[in-house]
């Protein structure tokens, strides 16, 4: 269970008041955390090279994440964004439960229930999802340049697929049924493989949604998306690549530089000054 200290501290960095729990206050507590907490994988090298290249082990605990989110500006992946946020849900009075996503590395995200009706959460898929959302009712929309739509396959499973342009670029099966963290061991351990066939351990790739903009960065390349349009900036300087995820993303530049070498050690240079 979440202590009150390290609650508020999460609180504090979304900046937010506790309230007691309602729909209406998971929607700002959503919206929040996918404006301050970013969907990126430095933290991943960066665990992989200090924590663990394993399972649960590599997984930081409550005040290791809020300490490189304030110090760093560091978010997560689906396993820490998720994990974490619900156990802020939890300590919150909310009812939070994990499930999976299959297809490519096996996602992490949460079943809320709020009087009886269960919602699917997620802030740790770095795609546009601004609320919760109720899987039986198989929503369709647009937003910040992607197109989603979930679709019920069978009793407790559907299908959300993410789309750019009308081509789907990544789908994943939720299994509707609550599962454990100890259940993500051999997932996590898989996402980890230091190899050329795993891409998040062969590219940089951070994410930070709000209302009217989504600004993503693959490499060294940054998309600012709205409803309208998408922007393209391409960055060969990594002086000015730093730059920019200081300004736009609050990133250490120790964080930075590790992760450029960290990818560059492994065949792919981003730079070359």
């Amino acid at each position: 269970m979440l202590t009150a200290t390290l609650r508020n501290r999460y609180l504090d960095h979304l900046q937010t008041l506790e309230q007691p729990p309602s729909l209406d206050y998971l929607r700002k507590l959503i919206k929040l955390h996918l404006g301050r907490f970013p969907f990126e994988n430095l933290s991943k090298f960066h665990y992989y090279t200090h924590k663990g290249q394993k399972g649960l082990e590599w997984l930081p605990d409550m005040e290791l994440f809020l300490d490189n989110c304030v110090s760093r500006g560091m978010g997560g992946n689906c396993y820490i964004l998720n994990s974490h946020f619900g156990a802020l849900l939890e300590s919150l009075g909310f009812q939070v439960e994990l499930v999976r996503a299959t297809g490519g590395n096996t996602h992490l995200a949460l079943r809320v229930t709020i009087d009886k009706q269960m919602y699917y959460v997620d802030v740790g898929y770095g795609a546009p999802l601004l609320e919760p959302l109720v899987l039986e009712e198989q929503p369709r929309f647009s937003r910040l340049g992607e197109e989603i739509e979930i679709t019920r396959l069978g009793p407790g499973r559907f299908i959300i697929d993410r789309r750019a342009g009308g081509q789907s670029f990544v789908t994943k099966t939720i299994e509707w049924e609550p599962v454990r963290l100890d259940d993500f061991e051999e997932v996590i351990t898989d996402s980890l493989r230091d190899r050329d066939d795993n891409p998040f351990m062969r590219r940089i790739v951070v994410t930070l949604l709000q209302e009217d903009r989504a600004y993503s960065v693959m490499n060294n390349k940054l998309f600012v998306k709205t409803n309208e349009r998408t922007e393209v900036h391409e960055y060969t300087k990594q002086s000015d690549w730093i730059a920019m995820m200081k300004s736009t993303y609050g990133l250490d530049e120790e964080a930075l530089r590790s992760s450029v070498d960290f990818v560059a050690e492994r065949g792919v240079k981003l730079f070359d000054r």
